[in-house]
């Protein structure tokens, strides 16, 4: 790149970075903000008064539940759906005044939300690098590509999947891992699912087996003891867990989650099928990027080609996945995406002695390439449309992260198949 145009690609960069900022402000001001913070300071508060947080929102729930046959419009009740090993950590933040808690947690779920853009950026090759620069100051308003507000929301896994990735791109990039570790079972703390990404070490390097292994029986006995210390908070958090489901059906966008919704909206038991699917769809997921990781190594791809796919593919072995989790593999999702277009629009290409000896052949190859561009932008513009103007991300999300996913194998393989011709 010239410099002429190195400096007004980073001057243009720096413009998009403003008007996002601008944006947020003003979606800020005019709009809602923080409902999951304002959640966990009431949890905090509850705890400092020495209360019990998951019996205050059973009965919520239930006086919820109660009140929705006759008051459809009825506002779903805030729940504290964290383990009680996270209980000292509300009493200590309850000590804090509320203004100074408020500035160290937005600036907290800010550096959260970067650390998610540079560890997706780190991803990307140079080629990649030049047009996601510009791009980056938008992904925050696209969880999983499809067009939300959830940034505002202060959920505390902008900070816990922060410390994920900022350790994964340590273990990818440089080998690096105990952080990665240390984040994993800090955030399964929180949230028991997070234990799933403990199987990315492994399939970006083979070597990392038994450290996982390890990790995920600290995990298991951190969730168990908790069963020990707090018999009675315990059994209440995994009670209003349940009722999250049954009443609230906050179910996520996995395909388990897709298919308890639409049971659910059909009056049928959803617990049994879902379980099943989602056992399903984790041993199907979890075959396919071991063969992927094994082909990868035999085709010697640089990782940057492997990691955005096995962190996405290990996001969906999430049973619960929500929109703050989508929004930690939004770029990944991107590169995916990007890769194939890529693939696809290279495939289209004739050879100048080609094209020479048929004009009617490249023309062809044109229009070729111009359903391609008709394509991504349709791809991308429907579900943000059908979301925009309907009731909910169901099933549109859950369709464009299988998309994205089955694109990405797509890219990987044809990857593979140009590295192994050139070798």
């Amino acid at each position: 790149m010239r410099p002429v145009d190195w400096i007004l690609h980073h001057r243009l960069a720096a413009l998009f970075w403003v008007a996002a900022a601008i944006a947020l402000a003003a979606m800020a001001h005019f709009g809602s903000i923080g409902w999951d913070a304002q959640g966990y300071w009431q949890a905090a508060q509850e705890v400092h008064r020495g209360s019990d947080p998951y019996a205050e929102d059973l009965a919520a729930l239930r006086t919820f539940h109660e009140r929705l046959a006759s008051n459809p419009a009825e506002p779903r009740p805030f729940v504290y759906v964290y383990s009680p090993a996270t209980l000292p950590s509300l009493r200590l933040l309850a000590m804090f005044p509320a203004w100074l808690l408020g500035l160290l947690y937005e600036a907290a779920v800010a550096t959260g939300a970067a650390i998610e853009l540079w560890a997706g950026f780190q991803m990307a090759d140079q080629r990649e690098r030049r047009w996601l620069a510009l791009v980056l100051p938008a992904v925050v308003f696209f969880p999983g590509l499809v067009t939300d507000d959830v940034i505002l929301s202060g959920n505390v896994a902008y900070l816990l999947y922060g410390g994920i990735l900022l350790g994964a791109t340590a273990g990818w990039k440089r080998g690096r891992w105990l952080w990665f570790y240390v984040a994993v079972l800090i955030a399964s703390v929180f949230k028991t699912p997070f234990l799933a990404f403990l199987a990315f070490p492994v399939l970006v390097d083979m070597r990392q087996w038994i450290r996982s292994g390890l990790a995920a029986v600290a995990g298991a006995l951190i969730f168990a003891a908790q069963a020990l210390l707090w018999p009675g908070l315990f059994r209440e958090y995994l009670s209003s867990l349940l009722l999250v489901f049954d009443y609230l059906h906050d179910f996520g966008f996995g395909p388990a989650s897709v298919l308890g919704m639409y049971l659910w909206r059909r009056g049928l038991p959803t617990a049994t099928a879902t379980t099943i699917l989602f056992l399903v769809c984790a041993v199907v997921i979890g075959i396919v990027l071991l063969m992927l990781a094994r082909r990868v190594r035999a085709g010697n791809l640089p990782a940057e080609a492997w990691v955005p796919v096995a962190l996405v593919g290990t996001a969906l072995l999430n049973p619960r996945m929500m929109k703050y989790d989508l929004a930690a593999i939004t770029v990944p999702m991107l590169l995916m995406g990007g890769r194939t277009l890529r693939l696809w629009w290279d495939s289209q290409g004739t050879t100048e002695k080609a094209a020479a000896e048929n004009s009617s052949g490249a023309g062809k190859d044109r229009s070729r390439r111009a359903l391609i561009v008709v394509g991504a932008v349709l791809f991308f513009l429907i579900p943000n449309v059908i979301t925009s103007v309907g009731p909910s991300w169901f099933p549109a999300e859950f369709l464009v992260l299988l998309a994205i996913f089955a694109m990405g194998v797509y890219s990987l393989t044809g990857q593979r198949a140009t590295r192994l011709r050139q070798m």
